[in-house]
């Protein structure tokens, strides 16, 4: 793969995901992006905020599995058309992603959830999800004219990837993200898209397991060559399990 971008140092941090973890991930500095080629950064593995692209290194771990959503394959359940009934008189919009200030102020607020975040910056708010690129979207919910859901995405010819969500927890009843990823499958089947991508799930984080729900389902496994696998069938039965342990990532050119 060759990309127009700056290949980082690897950023060593402490685990977003796993308590008392080190983890490394593979950086990537891309300002400018067509289509297709997100679609194969998604389709190795890769993750972005903004301009900022990474995907795991941690050979001691591999508990970082990427998930995708054949989404021409998914028929809804009945408690998925019930919460869809339910929903019905909210406002669902997908447009050109415009920050602003009730929007940072949600994201701050449910940022909380988690223990080990803190306040961000409008200014690194900004920077994490409204870079321009052709493909960015958010998938807006509001109540009247109160915005209660936002989940920023991208939006290319054969993919969806959902970057990140954060929802009004007073409106926690209705199950806001699980109703967005529905809502995001939909969008994705009325473009003709393939893919939704929902990013890693990791087996021991709390926060990614309702990701495994989402059905049918395929993980990537990191092997001599990166490979996807059907893992759940539409039933939730599982089709192939997961290896224990996952070799090396092959590099990436840019």
């Amino acid at each position: 793969m060759s990309i127009k971008g700056l290949l980082l140092q690897p950023v060593v941090e402490e685990c977003p995901y796993l308590d008392s973890v080190i983890s490394i991930s593979e950086t990537l500095l891309i300002r400018e992006l067509e289509d297709q080629d997100m679609e194969m950064l998604l389709g190795v593995g890769f993750r972005h905020f903004g301009e900022i692209f990474f995907r795991p290194l941690c050979k001691h771990c591999r508990r970082c599995i990427s998930i995708r959503i054949p989404v021409q394959k998914f028929s809804p359940t009945k408690s998925v058309q019930r919460l869809f009934k339910r929903s019905k008189h909210f406002k669902v919009t997908l447009e050109k992603p415009v920050p602003s200030q009730e929007a940072f102020e949600l994201y701050n607020r449910h940022k909380k959830r988690f223990s080990r975040q803190v306040y961000e910056s409008y200014h690194h708010y900004v920077k994490s999800f409204f870079h321009p690129f052709q493909f960015s979207r958010m998938l807006t919910i509001k109540d009247g004219t109160k915005l209660i859901s936002l989940t920023h995405l991208d939006v290319t010819a054969n993919a969806l990837s959902a970057i990140y969500c954060y929802f009004d927890e007073d409106y926690a009843w209705f199950s806001p993200g699980k109703f967005s990823i529905y809502k995001e499958i939909e969008i994705a089947r009325e473009l003709g898209a393939q893919w939704l991508y929902l990013g890693y799930w990791v087996p021991g984080n709390r926060h990614t397991k309702y990701k495994m729900q989402f059905k049918p389902n395929q993980v990537m496994i990191m092997a001599d060559d990166l490979n996807w696998i059907d893992h759940k069938d539409a039933a939730g039965n599982i089709i192939n399990p997961l290896p224990l342990n996952f070799p090396g990532i092959p590099g990436i050119t840019v």
